[in-house]
């Protein structure tokens, strides 16, 4: 997934990175937009997060000329929005073709979720999963371990987002499972929902450090069970806060 990051400053720009480079985009970064124009042909971005806070006079005549070029079907273009962003300036972006506009703070959960959102909507990840991703970040109570399907290794890790019809896992060591090919598909899985372990299977569908996987017929209880869940992690994060006082 080639993305372009048009981002001035390097704590935004590595928030960005750090958040996707686990799920297989590779970054070109400009800092200057007019140079990322020039060779906006050349690069065919899959991807582009353009900061409005760095650059709130660019940002327009950049998705003129995306567009001009690429459909939003075809390179999907965020905006990243400060604290202030007026309507005029939200309905200019719809009426560009902006395909979605987020808040620059990568540290808030909600901002995670709308950015996996927009990734769903327009199924910029390809691993044939159109349901909505959850992050790591507010499923602490969801675990998933396998055994090699070439070794008796029992491969722990984490789960970096997960949706109903599948999960991205880290391994704790992604060197183990580099040969673990597209396609196979690993039984007798274990996922554990809180103090429910289920034993599943998944289809590989994309191996890069982190696998896509995808669930094979999971039993009817625990689709349930998992939407649930999902359902009410809003509840759980409001909980969480009013606990911390923060």
């Amino acid at each position: 997934m080639k993305t372009l990051l048009v981002i001035e400053h390097d704590n935004l720009k590595d928030q960005v990175i750090e958040h996707l480079a686990p799920r297989g985009f590779d970054f070109i970064h400009y800092r200057n937009p007019i140079k990322a124009l020039d060779n906006i042909e050349e690069i065919k971005p899959d991807l582009v997060i353009f900061s409005a806070v760095d650059f709130p006079r660019h940002w327009k005549p950049f998705i003129t000329v995306l567009r001009s070029m690429l459909s939003k079907e075809n390179s999907v273009f965020i905006l990243l929005k400060g604290e202030q962003f007026p309507t005029e300036e939200s309905t200019k972006a719809s009426s560009l073709e902006v395909n979605g506009i987020i808040s620059d703070n990568f540290n808030d959960p909600a901002v995670l979720g709308q950015l996996e959102d927009i990734f769903t909507r327009y199924n910029v990840i390809d691993d044939k999963r159109i349901s909505r991703r959850y992050l790591s970040t507010v499923t602490e109570d969801i675990e998933f371990i396998f055994t090699h399907p070439h070794t008796p290794s029992l491969i722990n890790g984490e789960i970096t987002d997960i949706s109903i019809g599948g999960i991205s896992f880290k391994p704790e060591s992604p060197q183990v499972t580099q040969d673990i090919k597209e396609g196979i598909v690993l039984s007798n899985c274990t996922l554990r929902l809180k103090e429910s372990f289920n034993t599943i299977s998944v289809t590989v569908i994309r191996n890069n450090n982190v696998l896509s996987l995808g669930f094979i017929d999971l039993e009817e209880d625990l689709k349930e069970d998992l939407m649930e869940y999902f359902h009410k992690i809003p509840e759980r994060e409001l909980d969480k806060v009013l606990h911390t006082g923060s």
